[in-house]
């Protein structure tokens, strides 16, 4: 579940497209993408078995499979030049050189065509997703979550999407006083604080929660957690961590947080406005600080009206 939150559609179709070509080419008994992890074995993507691509893993595990009699092995690279991933093929006899050379040169269009999709996916100052690649992908992870909730209680380990006993939240963190930042210190020293910051996000959040820039100072964070509780805690840990950070020249940074808990009922722009209402609030009552949309509905904080139409409409009550 949350390698298929973290996919982006286009990716998935060229991972589809190099393996059909593999087929046609090399005629393989199978042929595998795995994705690789900085702290971990290469996550299994996508397979071709039987003329087929298949997002169902092997058994058997990547460093088994890459050993096996008649496998072939090739390193997907970034733009950078970082591995990112493998492409395992497995034919009877192995590829000749001239055909590892023939697929050597294939990845050369693919690595060009992966760079393209990324570059347009990345913000270029922080390196987190964009805002483009959050419009783009929200309703299909919206679709997964709900797909979650339907086939939860599974009885695997918890903390994993793939047992459906957690839950989703969208938190919105925006800085706080970033224009008296820029006006006082520069856009140079404004830069390095949301490069940090977005470092920051990154070393707080796991490797499988959805990070974005969602422009400006603003931030978007999709998490999933064992609970509120732990919803709470999580978000609470990354205010901590950037109020006590040492930004260089600014010094003290420190942000407004706003949470909504995501329902498989939940829609982008009813879930947006339940964070930008919460985040409104936190800004508006102190900064630095966290609040969650569920606890300020239930303790009249914002009162919600259900109009004719059925459109919902807030205000935040007088304090």
């Amino acid at each position: 579940m949350i390698a298929a939150l973290t996919d982006h559609r286009d990716v998935d179709l060229l991972e589809t497209s190099l393996l059909k070509t593999v087929a046609q080419l090399f005629a393989p008994d199978w042929a595998a993408i795995f994705h690789a992890n900085a702290d971990e074995a290469p996550e299994f993507a996508i397979a071709l078995r039987g003329g087929e691509t298949s997002h169902a893993p092997f058994p058997e595990s990547f460093s088994h499979l890459v050993s096996a009699e008649g496998v072939t092995a090739f390193p997907i690279m970034s733009h950078s030049r970082r591995v990112i991933g493998y492409l395992l093929v497995r034919r009877a006899p192995e590829l000749s050189n001239d055909e590892q050379a023939m697929m050597t040169s294939l990845f050369r269009v693919y690595d060009n065509y992966l760079a393209v999709l990324k570059d347009s996916q990345i913000d270029r100052l922080t390196g987190l997703l964009n805002r483009h690649t959050f419009d783009d992908q929200l309703d299909r992870a919206l679709g997964l979550i709900r797909r979650a909730y339907l086939d939860g209680g599974k009885g695997r380990q918890k903390r994993r999407v793939d047992d459906g006993n957690g839950s989703f939240f969208l938190g919105e963190i925006d800085i706080d006083h970033f224009k008296s930042i820029n006006d006082k210190f520069g856009h140079l020293y404004g830069d390095e604080v949301l490069i940090i910051l977005a470092r920051i996000l990154q070393s707080t959040f796991r490797k499988t929660d959805l990070i974005y820039r969602f422009g400006g100072e603003e931030f978007v964070v999709i998490v999933y957690v064992d609970d509120r509780n732990d919803a709470d805690m999580t978000f609470e840990r990354l205010r901590r961590s950037i109020e006590n950070h040492a930004f260089p020249q600014v010094s003290k940074v420190t942000v407004s947080i706003g949470v909504t808990e995501i329902q498989d009922t939940s829609i982008p722009v009813e879930l947006l406005g339940h964070a930008d209402q919460s985040l409104y609030y936190a800004k508006t009552h102190g900064r630095n600080q966290v609040c969650f949309y569920e606890t300020l509905v239930a303790s009249n904080e914002i009162v919600v009206h259900r109009a004719a139409n059925d459109v919902t409409l807030f205000d935040a009550a007088e304090g």
